[in-house]
């Protein structure tokens, strides 16, 4: 009678397999950390390019352009304003406007996206100075808090 003595035994494929299914679920777990990182990268770019816009809007004396009432950014359809703001909310976001004066004379702004995989309401915000922060915790003011 012929013994076998090449292969691999049943307990070891089951051990390998073992080790091969941990792997992975470790690699999903970082994996999906990395897609909430490059959905909050998304909301952080949709509000800067909304910063830009409204500064290309800007008529020298307010922002009226870029909102069509207090604290309401314009979401016309094919604006450029409706599609970031749709861009965030895809991406599990929003993008909140906080204005200085009343419509149509906005002389200030401040704008906050939500960011999905900060703990707790964190945004990043940035306002018509020019000045960003990357976790604030309010969503009030129309100049970033420090």
């Amino acid at each position: 009678m012929k013994k076998y003595t090449r292969g691999f035994t049943l307990i070891e494929l089951l051990v390998v397999i073992a080790i091969i299914g941990i792997l992975s679920s470790i690699v999903l777990v970082s994996l999906n950390s990395a897609r909430n990182k490059g959905k909050d990268a998304r909301i952080v770019s949709s509000v800067q390019q909304l910063r830009t816009q409204l500064e290309a809007d800007y008529n020298g004396a307010d922002y009226r352009a870029g909102f069509s009432a207090a604290n309401t950014i314009i979401q016309t359809a094919g604006s450029n304003y409706l599609t970031l703001t749709a861009d965030a909310t895809t991406n599990g976001g929003t993008i909140n406007a906080v204005t200085t004066g009343t419509y149509p004379t906005i002389t200030a702004y401040a704008l906050y996206g939500s960011l999905p995989s900060q703990a707790g309401a964190k945004y990043f915000c940035i306002d018509s100075t020019g000045k960003t922060n990357q976790s604030a915790s309010a969503n009030s003011a129309a100049v970033c808090p420090s």
